[in-house]
């Protein structure tokens, strides 16, 4: 069998459990330890999940990583001419029909290709490096991943709502998630793109369940919790580590954590 990109290059809260036969019977839980243990998510039946910043890295959006990496690389380009750069990236990926086929080192290449000829940089080497930087730390938050969802999706439906580029089930495959997932929600595929209510929407028909039976975990606020309250999900904002003692917004979602890995204390 054919090795993924992640093999070669390696060489919530509380929500009922799925539907179907469990340990107390027809339609019941299954016996996995997890439980209920706060009101506001009593009643939830699945956990959807955003993709770039949630699942491949914690809490932190794609452009805030670029960030650090053009300053660790020596680069003395400012942060709007960094960010012009990037949404010139994504808008040409979104573009671009054969993106769909990319796996992920070869649409991080493109990306970072794409800003370097935005910005002018024409230094082969340190783009590079810097696209396997951001390959190396997804491909960790990724593979770091794999045993939390292996456990959460023996009680729970999941699923991924994500702006992406046509190609995100294919990632999920070469890295091993989508085994995970009963739903996979590319912007691209769809034609709806977060902030849009309406993709959130489509997750819930998809599921078939209505918006207080699910939970949404993202990292954006503005992208992710605030279209997920208005679809009527539950909502938990991953704000990383060093974001918890961020100040509320005006709607106030229903918890936050730090890590991904925090939705499990909220379970126990």
């Amino acid at each position: 069998m054919e090795t993924s990109w992640l093999e070669k290059e390696q060489a919530g809260p509380p929500c009922l459990a799925r539907r179907g036969k469990g340990a107390s019977g027809e339609g019941g839980m299954h016996s996995t330890g997890f439980s209920v243990n706060t009101e506001r998510f009593h009643g939830c039946r699945a956990i959807l999940f955003d993709f770039g910043g949630t699942l491949d890295a914690e809490g932190q959006h794609w452009l805030k990583r670029f960030f650090k990496l053009y300053e660790d690389a020596g680069f003395a380009i400012s942060r709007p001419e960094i960010t012009r750069a990037f949404y010139h990236a994504v808008d040409t990926c979104y573009a671009d029909p054969g993106v769909a086929s990319f796996d992920l080192p070869a649409l991080i290449d493109l990306h970072v290709r794409l800003q370097f000829e935005a910005l002018g940089i024409e230094e082969r080497r340190k783009e590079k490096r810097l696209a396997e930087k951001f390959r190396s730390d997804c491909r960790a938050a990724l593979n770091g991943r794999l045993a939390l969802l292996e456990r959460m999706g023996k009680a729970f439906r999941l699923g991924i709502v994500s702006n992406f580029y046509g190609n995100l089930e294919h990632i999920c495959r070469e890295a091993q998630l989508s085994r995970f997932f009963e739903v996979i929600i590319d912007s691209n595929r769809v034609g709806l793109r977060k902030p849009d209510p309406g993709i959130f929407i489509l997750a819930l028909t998809r599921l078939s369940l209505p918006g207080p039976q699910v939970v949404f975990v993202g990292d954006s606020y503005e992208r992710d919790m605030v279209p997920a309250m208005e679809a009527g999900m539950k909502t938990i904002w991953l704000k990383g580590p060093d974001g918890l003692d961020a100040e509320e917004e005006a709607h106030p979602v229903d918890a936050s954590i730090g890590r991904l890995s925090d939705l499990e204390e909220l379970l126990r």
